[in-house]
């Protein structure tokens, strides 16, 4: 290994975890709550102002499917009862779903209701310009102009996320919503906190990677699980506070968020994963909890201001490598444990 490990017994039979801050919920603007788009028409040359011929022919073929394209407020929409996406998957037989956004408002409420019908979803996440990037599938270029965005409260979980929508600042999720998908805030890299809805019980697979100026994120009380590489990459969180309903967290879930200074690992949490905290290069102290009974390979490797860590007396396997790089640290915890007896290999 190649730290220099050292151990300091401890003969109190508990340690305060570390306090953290808890990141507080963000003011929604102001909007109607039975806020509805009006001037709704049907496709018209008019419609098509500003639009090149690669836009015109895309939104007229959605027109041919039966779709509405609304100049004026830049959403396309289509009873729910005609919808069915890429994928076959349909959105029930009551209410309007919007397919696709081409306004350039910065700030967007998504509508309670198109047309007198209750908005229930939207086949892609209202948010495509065409512009810079292109997109394959559709052979169309897009940009996101958006910079926040919200939906009603009662809106449909969103199945789509927004992956790669830079200029996404800040974003709030119906109360619907019970997992945040994989990659559904994939490098998103201006967004700059997000707060779960109460419902959120999963965090997939790389969900928030890459969201390098993310300063604030607030859990839920009723989240489960974080996967693999969800926060990966995010360079700008400072604090963690997980929920105590917390119950397991993926590889490198928290891998290379280089400006992470204080944890509060979850007392239900029994393992720390393979790269769980690598090159959390600001990370001090920390305590884990007495749920703990593994720490797997690399799981705090390349913490390089890693200075002390307890480790309490449930943890029975500890990697070789699990601290590699980590040149100052103390290991602390009880008197004949399993991290004494690591601490002096």
């Amino acid at each position: 290994m190649d730290i220099t490990k050292k151990f300091s017994v401890l003969l109190i039979t508990a340690i305060t975890a570390v306090s953290l801050v808890s990141c507080g919920k963000t003011t929604k603007p102001e909007a109607s709550s039975d806020s509805e788009v009006s001037s709704v028409i049907n496709v018209k040359a008019s419609a098509w102002d500003n639009l090149n011929d690669k836009e015109k022919d895309f939104y007229k073929g959605l027109e041919k499917k039966g779709h509405t394209i609304d100049k004026d407020t830049g959403y396309v929409y289509i009873d729910a009862a005609g919808f069915q996406d890429d994928w076959g998957d349909t959105f029930g037989n009551e209410g309007i779903v919007i397919s696709y956004y081409f306004g350039n408002d910065e700030v967007v409420h998504v509508p309670d209701k198109i047309d007198g019908k209750k908005v229930v979803n939207a086949a892609t996440p209202p948010m495509w310009r065409y512009g810079d990037t292109n997109d394959d599938y559709h052979n169309l270029d897009y940009t996101f102009n958006i910079r926040e965005l919200y939906f009603p409260e009662d809106f449909q979980e969103i199945r789509n996320g927004f992956n790669f929508c830079e200029t996404l600042e800040k974003i709030e999720l119906p109360k619907s919503q019970t997992e945040i998908g994989i990659a559904f805030f994939k490098q998103c890299t201006n967004l700059k906190e997000f707060t779960c809805p109460d419902s959120i019980t999963i965090i997939c697979k790389d969900a928030f990677r890459g969201c390098e100026n993310l300063t604030s994120i607030t859990f839920n009380d009723e989240l489960k699980t974080i996967e693999n590489e969800a926060f990966a990459d995010c360079k700008s969180l400072e604090k963690l506070e997980l929920p105590d309903t917390l119950e397991s967290i993926g590889n490198s879930c928290f891998q290379n968020c280089t400006a992470l200074k204080e944890i509060n690992i979850s007392s239900k949490i029994n393992t720390i994963p393979k790269r769980a905290f690598f090159a959390c290069k600001a990370l001090e102290t920390l305590a884990l909890p007495d749920s703990v009974t593994a720490i797997n390979s690399e799981a705090f490797a390349h913490c390089n201001s890693l200075k002390e860590i307890y480790i309490p007396e449930s943890v029975n396997e500890i990697a070789e490598n699990a601290f590699d790089e980590c040149d100052s640290l103390t290991i602390k915890g009880k008197s004949g444990s399993y991290a004494e007896e690591y601490a002096k290999e």
